[in-house]
């Protein structure tokens, strides 16, 4: 086993194969008791070896009933870990890092879960680091005694202790990308806009989420997550910050999840665009604008074909509520609402598509849902960065494996993770092409880390964004380059955009000053 050092002392981690894991660091102190509720704190130091064989507690979980799917550990208050894989544990390699921040709303998941083990992409070159961060209330709760952005400030100080440390797992300070996906991707684009940031990272992938606010329906912001605050505050009887401090993890996490959003209007259908813990514009740890991202960090984003129809699964971190089922029968009227929600003025057009498209509800519901909240949103933002001057990377993920043939679930929201993540086994789940588009996708997100490029095997580059004729690369049977696709619902919700000038991201005043 290899020992390495790292400020607070040594450790010593696992070997998989040609691959160094190190689970479990600390990367903050504990944010319990007087803690709770303020920036992350440095971790302590300690003596001797620390073994660092396992992972660290998960986040509390603020969905359902307490337990997310695949955590593999138990959870607590005491969650800020981190975890490195490396093919060099060695000071000398200066190998690309990239770093993960995993998804699940903001009220769950965990880098504890096996499908985000960085195992196989350090094979390919790579030293992979993942964490943990508050979640929930426990990570966004709002109020001008407390502050907010408390996750964020787990994100920064995470990226600090890799700036510290990760040279001595291999790993290049000055070549790191941060890649997420949902929330794990919102985090990406949040922490282009936090100045603290700034410095930390040098490239971002942003997948299936992380866009501009949605272009009808009200985006989570600063004003929703303070109402909900006050909700809890009153769930748990006090507004005394220290008196909060005192409460059991127990009580916030149940306050937590009653004020989470995880249910739907009535006669709607839950989407992301309910949830309620989300980082915001404070002025100060978030900022309105992108006046932190650099000129030359480029950007890598997309979504997946038919992200909203992996919502209606009983198990998903949103809690399952009313959200899409394939074996439901859908009314008329439910899409009647929807469409009205999600399409506003264009309601009657939308669904005029429908009429002459001859989906079913269930399919017209899907393909709403999808439009409004992923691919509209997306475009907007790559209509945002090119305004910017940015370079960036447009990929759509529209590879069906057998298995999502049969349930239905298409090219659905996480479809793409285990084509990053592991060696993909012809099967009964994926068959020999799925085989081959995992080691494509993942040679081009390495080499995007390791040059700021997406490259094929073969070498080619994918098109970045180009406003006078643009293309993105479509991940399907195979990989290819084509012309940008805008699907028609898409394109009626787009036309209610505002400019990308007039567009702002978690909208809300300038400055949320504490008392």
């Amino acid at each position: 086993m290899r020992t390495v050092r790292v400020e607070q002392g040594s450790v010593t981690g696992k070997e998989i194969g040609e691959v160094h894991a190190f689970l479990g660091l600390p990367y903050a102190a504990p944010p319990v008791g007087a803690l709770r509720w303020r920036p992350p704190a440095p971790p302590a130091p300690w003596s001797g070896v620390r073994a660092a064989t396992a992972f660290g507690a998960a986040a509390i979980q603020t969905a359902g009933n307490g337990r997310g799917p695949g955590l593999g550990v138990e959870q607590s208050e005491d969650c800020l870990y981190l975890n490195v894989w490396t093919p060099e544990a060695d000071g000398a390699a200066r190998l690309p890092v990239m770093v993960w921040i995993h998804g699940g709303g903001f009220i769950g998941g965990s880098a504890s879960d096996p499908s985000f083990s960085g195992e196989t992409l350090a094979r390919g070159g790579v030293v992979v680091v993942s964490l943990n961060y508050r979640l929930g209330a426990f990570g966004f709760l709002t109020d001008p005694r407390t502050g907010t952005n408390f996750a964020v400030g787990d994100w920064v100080a995470a990226l600090t202790w890799v700036a510290d440390n990760i040279t001595a797992f291999g790993g290049d300070p000055g070549n790191v990308t941060v890649f997420g996906q949902s929330a794990g991707a919102v985090a990406v684009r949040t922490l282009l806009s936090t100045p603290f940031a700034r410095g930390l990272f040098h490239r971002g992938i942003i997948q299936s989420a992380g866009f501009e606010d949605y272009a009808v329906v009200a985006s989570p912001s600063y004003e929703r997550a303070a109402r909900a605050t006050q909700e809890v505050f009153g769930l748990l009887g006090s507004q005394d910050p220290d008196e909060l401090r005192q409460l059991s993890a127990e009580r916030v996490r149940e306050a937590s999840w009653a004020m989470a959003g995880t249910t739907a209007p009535p006669g709607q259908l839950h989407t992301p665009a309910n949830l309620v813990w989300y980082p915001t514009v404070d002025g100060e740890v978030v900022t309105r604008d992108f006046a932190n991202w650099p000129a030359n960090l480029p950007v890598m984003l997309g979504s997946t074909q038919d992200e909203a129809r992996f919502f209606h699964r009983p198990d998903g971190l949103h809690g399952g509520r009313r959200g899409l089922d394939p074996a439901e029968v859908y009314t008329p009227r439910t899409l009647a609402a929807m469409a009205d929600r999600l399409g506003g003025s264009r309601a009657d057009d939308i669904l005029a598509h429908f009429d002459d498209s001859g989906l079913t509800t269930y399919e017209a519901l899907a393909e709403l849902s999808t439009s409004a909240v992923w691919h509209e949103p997306e475009l907007a933002s790559y209509e945002r960065f090119a305004a910017l001057g940015r370079t960036c990377y447009s990929y759509r993920f529209a590879r069906v494996s057998p298995s999502a043939r049969r349930s239905g679930l298409l090219a659905f929201h996480t479809a793409e993770l285990p084509y990053l993540f592991r060696r993909i086994a012809p099967g009964e789940e994926y068959d020999e092409t799925d085989a081959g588009i995992g080691d494509v996708m993942r040679h081009a997100w390495t080499e995007f880390a390791r040059t700021g490029v997406p490259r094929g095997p073969d070498g080619g580059a994918w098109p970045a964004w180009d406003t006078s004729a643009p293309r993105q690369t479509v991940i399907a049977d195979t990989v290819r380059s084509a012309a940008l696709h805008v699907g028609p619902v898409t394109e009626l919700i787009h036309s209610l955009r505002k400019t990308p000038d007039e567009v702002t991201f978690a909208d809300s005043p300038d400055v949320h000053p504490r008392a």
